[in-house]
């Protein structure tokens, strides 16, 4: 019986070798069964149909269930008795049960619901046979057992082609899906802001409209590095992904999980950089949260960093305008930048630890393996070339940001001898 849930009654004919059932009279027998439920209309399609919502749950649900199982059911059932009457109409029946899996899986039925309707229904066809024999005394009950086997191995080989159509199907759907959710994904990283997109967008892509989100970029770094080929799976966070050439961006949903929980879960191996944008609500946010994680991205110094731009804004600020950031590096770094190489990166890296160290020379000295009276000679040495005191907060503000400005941007940037605020210098000019 050809449908998705009805069991499909074998062409005869196309079920070689006939011989092995002996006499006629069971084909006759099955013969004279099919023409009588064929006249008594709908009633096995009600049947069958009360059969499928009684023992599969998927659709006894009014809202899960297709709302043509009716009518699917009741056209199987004719071309099914029909086949058997005629097996020429066999190429109808392999028509139809194709047609029927393209449309389950275009529809997004779940192919175990649709097999599980299918084997039902088939069971239920074979009882009406069963049944008008024994009702309408139409001959030896036994006389079926000789075409029982036939049945259901036309049965099996329908439900083989159904899930092999809804396959080829189902694959297509998905990559047509991808599609989908990338455009998407890529419409509202730019920008778009049209109410009625972003509330579709927030249903096709499962996610709450207002929800709490945060965007990471990933980037490699060439030759050698590489952007995972899978997307991150992090417990009670959902994560879409976005390609954008050697970067990806990740579009978190953080629901009430705090951004440590992002974080904490990146793993920038080598050859890869990751910048997390702070956490920001509602869709309409994504674009202010992806250039802020390019921010992050763009303040990692060396692969293997995962920069969450909350806890680097002072970088942030300094990658945003990098123009007036090399500007700041060129004004407070000059006198630095006239020394001998050797010279500047020994003042320099100087500096850079004392800052890190709170401004204590003692600790300072112990990082550099030298004495504090070393370190407080060269901080003094510093000042008289700069015309800074150390001692005076803005001044230390001011060299604060000179000098991440130098390290992020290189003293190349900083003396105006490059054309992108974002190129770095080798290690033998800079300092790590």
């Amino acid at each position: 019986m050809y449908t998705s849930y009805t069991s499909p009654v074998p062409p005869l004919e196309s079920l070689e070798p006939l011989e092995p059932l002996g006499p006629l009279e069971p084909l006759e027998l099955f013969d004279r069964v099919c023409r009588r439920l064929l006249n008594r209309g709908t009633e096995l399609a009600d049947t069958v149909v009360d059969q499928i919502r009684a023992e599969v749950p998927y659709y006894a649900d009014p809202v899960l269930a297709p709302p043509d199982l009716r009518q699917t059911v009741g056209q199987g059932i004719r071309l099914g008795l029909e086949v058997s009457l005629d097996p020429g109409r066999i190429v109808d029946v392999e028509r139809y049960t194709r047609e029927l899996g393209r449309r389950r899986a275009e529809q997004g039925r779940p192919l175990d619901e649709v097999l599980h309707a299918y084997r039902v229904a088939g069971s239920e066809v074979w009882s009406g046979i069963v049944s008008t024999v024994e009702r309408d005394g139409l001959g030896n009950m036994r006389q079926l057992v000789h075409v029982a086997e036939l049945v259901w191995k036309q049965n099996d080989r329908e439900a083989v082609m159904l899930a092999d159509a809804y396959r080829q199907v189902a694959q297509g759907v998905a990559s047509r899906h991808g599609e989908r959710v990338r455009l998407i994904l890529a419409a509202l990283l730019e920008g778009r802001n049209e109410p009625q997109f972003t509330k579709d967008a927030a249903a096709i892509l499962d996610l709450p409209h207002d929800g709490r989100f945060a965007v990471a970029v990933l980037k490699a770094t060439p030759p050698y590095g590489r952007v995972p080929e899978s997307t991150p799976e992090l417990r009670g966070i959902r994560i879409l992904r976005h390609n954008y050439g050697q970067s990806d961006v990740l579009v978190v949903h953080l629901g009430d999980l705090p951004l440590d929980a992002l974080a904490s879960g990146l793993d920038a191996g080598p050859g890869l950089r990751i910048g997390i944008s702070p956490v920001v609500q509602g869709l309409d946010s994504l674009p202010r949260a992806r250039d802020m994680a390019g921010l992050a991205l763009g303040t990692c110094r060396a692969d293997g960093e995962v920069a969450r731009l909350d806890a680097r804004m002072p970088d942030g600020l300094l990658i945003s305008r990098p123009d007036l950031s090399a500007e700041l590096a060129r004004q407070v770094l000059r006198p630095v930048y006239d020394l001998e190489p050797a010279d500047r990166d020994t003042l320099l890296d100087t500096l850079r630890i004392w800052i890190e160290n709170g401004g204590s020379a003692a600790q300072a000295a112990r990082r550099m393996f030298c004495h504090r009276n070393t370190v407080l000679n060269r901080l003094r040495r510093f000042e008289q070339i700069t015309g800074l005191v150390l001692a005076r907060p803005r001044d230390l503000v001011q060299l604060t940001l000179a000098l991440d400005a130098h390290l992020l941007l290189g003293p190349t940037v900083a003396l105006g001898n490059s054309g992108t605020g974002y190129e770095r210098l080798g290690s033998s000019t800079s300092i790590s």
